[in-house]
């Protein structure tokens, strides 16, 4: 996840729906700039030619951004047979031509049935992958192919929307897990048909459990650039917006700034339990805890002082934030 500092605190997550011909790292910093905001990346990046769902991190939702990498995605694509490119994207330069096959909807849906529940893909070589130290895609623009070794990652669902037999595109709906490259299903896709293909289109319509129909069009997020802090801070979701998965915990302010503060607190009777949701009497959420064996509570991954809200032993939710923290969520059940 690429990060930019300087300027102000701002804590919470922005889902911004992705233009296509926007890099996810130029999003990143065109974000910081209007934002004004100290700290802000991203979740997970997606291709420029890629369109939708891109969860962005402002200060301390950062320290939660894994759970966004790890969650499942969800894509809508167009896989083009008969043509295949160097990026396995439209992007890239045509390096090969071969028939269209004849296809309907049982022998597409056959395919794709194939190419569904856990299976061993390699991934592209022009990839945001490092070969020691360096982008896998810098060294494809050098020319250079760099074995890569297999990842096993999840197909969820592989699902056939439209068909143009004639023209020779398949419109897909694919439900899948982290590290998995669209791109290289669309090549999967023309291998079994005994042809090529490429990606032409890719919308991601879900990340970090959020739709796109949740997600914040680019033009809204650029008439605010002249804006200032505020004017975004009014969009960001919490920085828990990407835990809701995760069990919960109330705590009292006395608790609160003890785990803050790096003691541990009584579990009251609790389980062992890997990580929590802690949150100030039912309101202000204050960082992920763990319950250990002995039924104590301790700080796993905590927000500061400043952006929990808290600046002294009685002034928990009284002083104000750190400048700004997001509260559109509804996550806090």
């Amino acid at each position: 996840m690429g990060m930019a500092n300087e300027g102000c605190d701002i804590h919470g997550l922005l889902i911004v729906d992705k233009p296509s011909g926007l890099t996810s790292s130029s999003v990143v910093r065109r974000l910081k700039q209007w934002s004004k905001a100290r700290k802000v990346g991203h979740t997970g990046a997606l291709d420029p030619m890629a369109t939708g769902v891109l969860p962005i991190v402002f200060g301390e939702a950062a320290k939660y951004s894994q759970y966004g990498l790890d969650s499942k995605k969800g894509y809508l694509a167009r896989v083009q047979l008969g043509t295949a490119t160097d990026t396995l994207d439209a992007d890239g330069v045509v390096v090969a031509k071969k028939a269209i096959p004849v296809i309907n909807r049982i022998i597409l849906s056959s395919v794709l049935s194939g190419l569904t529940g856990s299976l061993m893909q390699v991934p592209p070589m022009v990839s945001a992958l490092k070969h020691r130290g360096q982008p896998l895609y810098k060294l494809a623009r050098q020319g250079l192919e760099i074995e890569r070794a297999p990842r096993e990652i999840e197909i969820f669902s592989n699902e056939l929307i439209d068909f143009e037999a004639g023209e020779g595109w398949l419109d897909i709906r694919v439900r899948c897990s982290k590290g998995t490259y669209v791109r290289s299903i669309a090549e999967s896709i023309g291998q079994s048909l005994g042809t090529v293909a490429h990606l032409s289109r890719l919308r991601r319509d879900l990340a970090g459990g959020y739709s796109i129909d949740q997600a914040n069009s680019w033009h809204i997020i650029e008439s605010l650039k002249h804006k200032g802090t505020k004017a975004f801070a009014r969009l960001l979701h919490s920085p828990d917006a990407l835990l809701s998965h995760l069990p919960r915990i109330n705590l009292s302010e006395h608790e609160c700034m003890m785990l803050i503060q790096g003691q541990k607190v009584s579990g009251k009777g609790l389980g062992v339990c890997d990580t929590m949701r802690a949150y100030f009497e039912e309101a202000s959420f204050i960082g992920l805890v763990t319950v250990d064996s002995g039924g104590d509570i301790f700080a796993k991954r905590m927000l500061s002082l400043a952006a929990a809200g808290m600046r002294g032993n009685s002034d928990f939710g009284r002083q104000g934030r750190a400048c700004h923290i997001g509260e559109k969520n509804g996550f806090n059940s």
